[in-house]
């Protein structure tokens, strides 16, 4: 009876230490760095810029979203390349299909919203020149219900990240959460229409979450956490420079009817809490 006994306690000791291992979908862990998240949020303004060194007007496009980002703070940009040597193919053509087709370059998608002011209204994604008058409309409401808070530690190449996601109302449509690596001062190989000392910002490195976003319910309580992890070797030039974007988007029925509730971006082993 001795033996048995002391045999149930170290079984014990052995479930009370052992460790979870988290693979990225699951709520996250019990220590919270960013706090309590509040009521409301400041609303952020995505925009997922589609670009290329193969095209001579691509410089141009980021002159136009540096000289936005200079006036608001509030807009997060995310440069996805294809056909060149920073593009990921099997992404670009997922986005391709749920933003209802990239039909030039530079084009941009601001919240996935269609445009609703220019000359390419009601298409997800346009051009330059309908940018700015698409922005002023949309950064119009300064607050959201839903917000976001980023956690990471990265030590030896090895990322580890925790997405907060915060709301003070229940949503009822299809939610996900996406997650990018995001590198600013890549050196360009040949971009055309720029000198050889050009250099790529706010460059799409790596999609942690699945393409379009992972699953994630809004329906109780006012906080959920996501994990996510990587080895970052291979996934940047200049690792200082790197980012994580997260934010939450909306899957709607057709392409007109998706959105990004609201946006992120923090450093690596930064504790971005919520605002």
């Amino acid at each position: 009876m001795k033996k048995l006994l002391i045999f149930i306690f170290a079984g014990c000791f052995l479930v009370a230490c052992k460790k979870e291992t988290d693979t990225g979908n699951s709520t996250g862990p019990t220590v919270n760095p960013v706090g309590e998240p509040p009521l409301s949020f400041t609303k952020k303004l995505m925009m997922e810029v589609f670009t290329g060194e193969w095209n001579p007007n691509c410089p141009t496009g980021n002159d136009s979203l540096t000289a936005m980002m200079k006036i608001d703070s509030n807009i997060i940009a995310t440069c996805i390349h294809q056909g060149d040597w920073l593009a990921i193919t099997p992404f670009f053509d997922a986005l391709n299909m749920h933003l209802g087709g990239v039909n030039g370059f530079p084009r941009a998608a601001i919240d996935r919203k269609p445009a609703t002011k220019g000359s390419q209204l009601d298409s997800a994604v346009y051009s330059i020149f309908n940018w700015r008058l698409n922005i002023d409309e949309l950064l119009l409401n300064q607050t959201a219900n839903y917000g976001l808070a980023i956690s990471s530690k990265e030590k030896n190449d090895n990322l580890e990240v925790a997405v907060y996601v915060g709301y003070s109302d229940s949503l009822l449509k299809r939610s996900r959460l996406t997650v990018y690596l995001v590198e600013d001062s890549v050196k360009a190989v040949n971009q055309l229409n720029a000198d050889s000392t050009y250099l790529h910002q706010h460059t799409l490195r790596k999609v942690m979450s699945s393409y379009t976003g992972d699953s994630i319910s809004m329906l109780g309580g006012h906080m959920l956490t996501r994990n996510y992890s990587m080895t970052l070797n291979g996934f940047y030039s200049k690792k200082s420079n790197l980012k994580i974007v997260a934010f939450i988007n909306i899957i709607g029925d057709d392409f007109k009817t998706n959105e990004i509730l609201n946006v992120q971006q923090a450093r690596l082993n930064e504790v971005k809490k919520w605002d």
